[in-house]
């Protein structure tokens, strides 16, 4: 399956293109499934985890603009946007 992946700070490393092209090895993916990739797979694309020590999506996804659950499964040419949580005080 091909998606593209567009990270958006802090998920992409300063001076690094946040959006690149990927190419899954089978059909069945979902966003918690795509996390888990990145994090183990394509570690060196990230600035940032996108979970956390006890397995918590760090941020939110939109796909093809619109933002979906975790649970949503991929379609190819998908375009998933990784935006960062905000937080503050």
């Amino acid at each position: 399956m091909r998606l593209s992946v567009k990270l958006l700070p802090p998920y992409c490393k300063p001076g690094e293109p946040g959006e690149f092209p990927l190419e899954l090895p089978d059909d069945r993916w979902d966003l918690r499934r795509l996390a888990e990739y990145l994090d183990n797979e394509r570690r060196n694309s990230l600035g940032f985890a996108l979970l956390d020590s006890k397995g918590f999506l760090t941020a939110e996804f939109l796909v093809n603009g619109t933002h979906v659950p975790d649970g949503r499964v991929l379609q190819e040419n998908d375009l998933v946007t990784v935006i960062p949580y905000i937080c503050g005080g």
